[in-house]
């Protein structure tokens, strides 16, 4: 148990410096570590789930824009045009992404009448 009580303050911000003085304290010691590593690992991973669902929300959008930028240029679009083109799209097209609308909202159809304008 000594080993694998070393090798777990390896890995977290544990230390070795209070040293446990029977077997019942190094276990309490190894399952607290144990505890540890699994929190901090679970913190970690929401953390990445975040930034994930983050960029996945903006993928799409941000493929239709490198795709028309690349239409651009493969079809020598003058870059009057394709600026009026991109102006027109982030002006109408992208700003519309950010509205919520009546029908995203599926809570909305539970509402009695007398809430309802």
């Amino acid at each position: 148990t000594t080993a694998l009580h070393w090798s777990l303050t390896q890995f977290t911000p544990a230390s070795m410096e209070v040293h446990p003085h029977n077997s019942l304290e190094r276990m309490y010691t190894i399952l607290v570590l144990l505890c540890a590593l699994v929190v901090f690992s679970s913190f970690v991973s929401s953390a990445s789930q975040a930034i994930t669902s983050l960029r996945n929300m903006n993928a799409e959008q941000q493929r239709q824009q490198l795709l028309l930028r690349n239409y651009f240029n493969e079809n020598c679009v003058s870059s009057e045009l394709g600026n009026r083109i991109w102006a027109f799209f982030k002006q109408k097209h992208f700003a519309l992404k950010k509205r919520v609308h009546e029908d995203d909202i599926t809570l909305l159809p539970l509402l009695p009448p007398y809430l309802v304008k």
